[in-house]
């Protein structure tokens, strides 16, 4: 059951009931959301008293301060009921990903890391228009190929939770060099950044239609200021961690650093910091949302970046804790499925063909969780390592389980590739 709720931040009524389920436990958190309007919202609702409004909010006790202003404002969020109670959901899902993630194979884990690795970078360079198929992907993962080996270095980099240094603009800078440069540059020499470590000169995110809907700082010398002040509260650890992300994943994006890269750049940061609170897994799984999500997120970032919202952030903040909501909450529905399904055919090994011949039951399972959980298909060689099984007697087995129908057979390249055909092995069992 997916979790997420469809939310329009600017056209809440009042007495609306947000459901979430836990997957733990089936508890049920349900909350009365009051209607909370962004500040232009609220002018148009009641004229002549969103100056007191703003201040209210602005002073309020919940209030907490960026750093850095947006349209001449200090940027600010109210951590509201509904803030606190959503991050409380992100970390209770979070514990029972770590469990889920406990109780599988520890090949299994390694396999979805890998293809959640691939699925990832893949989204995150489509939302950008940017093509990147698997193959490409594996090769720069192998060292085999010459694109994109920046992105998936630094992607892979998550599951052994290196450090990461995002402490100055200059960090910034080398981290955009070895994630998206290249890719950029194949796009266009004249998107290099020509400053002295960001752009020089003028930027504008634009909509469907081409047409400018946002002008990135400038000059350089307030891109670096804001910059700086936007890193510091990142690294601001009296802050949930959680906040810090969603705040400067709307400010990286406000700043608007580079000419082009700064999507790639900006979800990869949020992908990081999820790591240090939560799952490393969880980091894998979030541009699909934001792309599922993109008229929502664009129009809630468009709402915060304008002047009659006077720097507030609430909305943002919110939009982004959920869509790490719904990352999770889908991430759970995917683990749970295919932990289930392993399951069931484990249970069922010994009922298929040969399963009470030497190696045959070592292979089913080494072919099932590849087919569960890998990205790709098995090569010969990769079987002898997962099985200790020889070449030739592996070949002979395959042979075995080819004419009964289990196996289908990639020939297209060199290496052939195998996987099992559970369309196959469901017949039989059943």
């Amino acid at each position: 059951m997916r979790c997420h709720i469809k939310i329009d931040y600017f056209f809440i009524d009042n007495h609306v009931k947000l459901t979430y389920q836990e997957k733990t436990n089936a508890f049920f958190i349900v909350n009365d959301f009051m209607s909370y309007l962004s500040l232009k919202k609220y002018e148009y609702r009641h004229h002549g008293k969103s100056d007191e409004e703003y201040l209210r909010r602005f002073n309020s006790d919940d209030s907490i301060k960026i750093g850095l202003n947006i349209n001449s404002y200090p940027a600010f969020f109210v951590e509201t009921k509904e803030i606190r109670q959503k991050l409380s959901v992100i970390l209770k899902l979070d514990k029972y990903v770590s469990k889920l993630c406990f109780q599988l194979p520890k090949e299994a884990l390694a396999h979805y890391m890998l293809y959640s690795l691939f699925e990832e970078i893949q989204i995150t360079n489509s939302i950008e228009g940017v093509q990147s198929t698997k193959k490409e992907l594996m090769d720069a993962y192998y060292h085999n190929g010459t694109r994109f080996n920046g992105i998936v270095g630094k992607y892979h980099m998550l599951i052994s939770k290196d450090n990461i240094p995002l402490d100055s603009c200059r960090d910034i800078r080398n981290l955009y060099d070895e994630l998206v440069l290249q890719e950029v540059l194949e796009v266009s020499k004249d998107y290099k950044p020509d400053g002295e470590i960001f752009r020089k000169d003028r930027t504008y995110i634009r909509g469907a239609k081409l047409e400018p809907i946002h002008e990135g700082l400038y000059p350089e010398e307030k891109i670096i200021d804001s910059m700086t002040n936007a890193l510091a509260f990142l690294n601001n650890e009296d802050q949930e961690l959680l906040y810090r992300v969603a705040v400067f994943h709307y400010l990286l994006g406000y700043i608007h650093p580079f000419y082009d890269g700064n999507g790639r750049l900006n979800r990869f940061i949020s992908s990081y910091m999820l790591t240090r609170e939560l799952e490393p897994i969880i980091g894998y799984s979030l541009s699909n949302t934001i792309k599922e999500e993109q008229s929502l997120y664009n129009r809630t970032f468009n709402e915060c970046n304008d002047k009659g919202n006077r720097g507030e952030l609430t909305m943002f903040v919110y939009m982004f804790l959920d869509i790490v909501h719904v990352s999770i909450s889908n991430l759970i529905d995917a683990l749970e499925s295919r932990s289930n399904s392993w399951k069931r055919y484990e249970d069922n090994i010994s009922k298929l063909p040969f399963a009470d011949q030497k190696f045959y039951s070592e292979l089913y399972k080494v072919l099932i969780l590849n087919k569960l959980f890998a990205p790709s298909r098995i090569e010969i060689n990769e079987l002898k390592k997962c099985t200790n099984i020889s070449i030739p007697t592996l070949r002979n087995l395959l042979k075995s389980l080819d004419n009964v129908g289990l196996l289908i057979t990639d020939k297209s390249e060199r290496s052939f590739k195998y996987e099992i055909n559970l369309d196959k092995m469901d017949q039989l069992l059943s």
